[in-house]
């Protein structure tokens, strides 16, 4: 979508200015927090920041992870985000009988929509010995086939079962939404003429952008009330969920100049002839500036960072789609989370379309105007603000 590297370079100076006051605000706290552990401390370590961050959360907003984590047993997080998927969308899910899963603990379902057929996918939710690591959404195969629908799976590591095994940390379930989110995108759009024209060929700065906006729904207490609750029954206090919305934006100054060094890192190992190109000397520039944390001397961040296979240039993309998902929100926000008249324009105009329109135009057409980043930065600048006062 960008369209060249100068249009992603003023975008990410866009996007650090706003996010700059954040980030110095939230160092300024996890320095205090240090010295609070470490009187002497004058710097805060990259390697301590998550730690000190937890122990924020549980001093000034009262939120305990563990605490939040007993409501969100997997079964539950399963069957509630089925039914937010069904309720959003008009569809049903139900299970797909006789299908060929390759392991016992995977689950195999159908989406209708109005008594049609529409896709199948496998749920492949469970560690074990030799599986892929991380999560994902993969195409199987795209419409039109032999019986017109696609096929997908959800690959992902969770926790298994019921309160007593299967307790997920709410990032988790995140998490779940996330790829969830992608999975429903592949069969939307696996529905026109031609294969190609599924999500998998839209551009890819768009990718993210819808699974990142449905992120938004498992902040939302009125859906989490729905399938939240402890091992009693007890539905997750409303209390609870406005302390986590409340820490939610902590961090995200610190988080999103993280992102920002990671591409335009990735930009620049591209972005000259490769005889230029001194890997560290690149990482150390866009680290000094954009990182505030003390990070362990000789070491060699760039080996580790798995995007550069893959994603080469382009891992701005997921700044960039966020963007674009922080404007798409602006629509639900205006309408109602619930709003069935919005969320099914959603699914006709940006979803069941795939790559048969750029993806420019298939967001114009659900917001009625050109997207635009202002509603991402404006989001960047409040959180300053929030930051601020705390």
């Amino acid at each position: 979508m960008t369209g060249s590297p100068e249009v992603v370079s003023d975008f990410l100076d866009a996007v650090e200015g706003a996010a700059r006051n954040a980030a110095e605000l939230e160092y300024d706290r996890l320095l205090s927090k240090q010295q609070e552990l470490a009187p002497d401390a004058t710097t805060v370590s990259d390697w301590s920041r998550s730690y000190l961050a937890e122990l924020i959360r549980k001093s000034d907003y009262e939120l305990d992870s563990q605490e939040v984590r007993k409501y969100f047993a997997y079964n539950d997080v399963r069957d509630g985000i089925f039914a937010l998927v069904e309720d959003l969308f008009g569809v049903e899910i139900k299970p797909w009988e006789g299908a060929p899963v390759w392991q016992e603990s995977v689950s195999a379902h159908e989406m209708y929509r109005d008594g049609k057929l529409v896709g199948r996918f496998f749920l492949d939710m469970h560690p074990r010995d030799g599986k892929y690591k991380h999560a994902a959404a993969f195409p199987i195969r795209f419409g039109p086939t032999s019986d017109g629908v696609p096929v997908a799976s959800l690959i992902c590591n969770f926790p298994a079962g019921d309160h007593t095994t299967g307790l997920m940390e709410h990032g988790q379930v995140e998490t779940f939404l996330h790829e969830f989110g992608h999975l429903i995108h592949m069969l939307f759009s696996g529905q026109p003429d031609y294969a190609n024209l599924n999500m998998g060929n839209l551009e890819w700065d768009f990718i993210e952008a819808p699974s990142q906006m449905l992120e938004n729904w498992v902040w939302d207490y009125d859906t989490l009330a729905k399938f939240a609750k402890d091992a009693d029954g007890n539905v997750i206090p409303p209390e609870l969920v406005e302390k986590m919305v409340a820490a939610r934006d902590f961090g995200i100054g610190v988080g999103t100049l993280r992102q920002l060094l990671y591409a335009n890192v990735s930009l620049d190992y591209y972005n000259r002839p490769s005889s230029e190109v001194d890997f560290d000397e690149i990482w150390n520039e866009n680290q000094s500036k954009l990182s505030p944390f003390v990070t362990l001397p000789d070491v060699h961040p760039y080996a580790s960072f798995g995007h550069l296979d893959g994603y080469s240039a382009i891992y701005y993309t997921y700044q960039w789609s966020l963007a674009i998902s922080t404007d798409l929100f602006s629509e639900f926000e205006a309408n109602g989370l619930r709003d069935a008249t919005t969320a099914a324009r959603y699914r006709d105009l940006v979803l069941a379309p795939g790559a048969s329109k750029p993806a420019a135009e298939l967001v114009h057409d659900f917001l009625g105007r050109d997207w635009s980043p202002e509603a991402y930065e404006a989001y960047l600048l409040h959180a300053a603000e929030g930051e601020a006062e705390e």
